[in-house]
């Protein structure tokens, strides 16, 4: 019985300590909130994330740091943070903006300055 309740409480506690998105039926990969990638960034450089977070466009928050990749990279936002992004597969900065979405990028860095490239998006309806 003591076994059972043990294994009952890693289970819900693995549970609740993160969330994970399955991709294709293949890959699951964690749910992540902005404000973890740009802790995390040199640990993430490389790997694949997912994130729920509303498209900005060009109206990026004046504390999000710009890694000045494109002349047009544009940012998403959730309530723990900003990240630039590029590589937006056919999203509008202007008719867009506002919008939010389940984006599955790959985690890149520029110097100290960490951001997304979009590999794939959903809009969150």
């Amino acid at each position: 019985m003591k076994e059972e309740l043990i294994a009952i409480m890693g289970i819900v506690l693995g549970f609740s300590s993160c969330a994970s998105v399955q991709v294709n039926g293949e890959a699951k990969l964690r749910l992540m909130k902005i404000g973890s990638i740009e802790k995390e960034c040199k640990k993430l450089e490389g790997k694949r994330v997912v994130i729920k977070a509303k498209y900005m466009g060009w109206s990026c928050p004046e504390e999000c740091k710009n890694p000045g990749i494109t002349r047009s990279d544009t940012c998403f936002v959730d309530d723990s943070g900003c990240i630039y992004a590029y590589g937006l597969a056919g999203l509008d900065p202007i008719t867009d903006r506002g919008k939010e979405y389940t984006v599955e990028a790959e985690v890149l860095r520029k110097g100290e300055t960490c951001y997304l490239k979009v590999l794939k998006r959903n809009e969150v309806r």
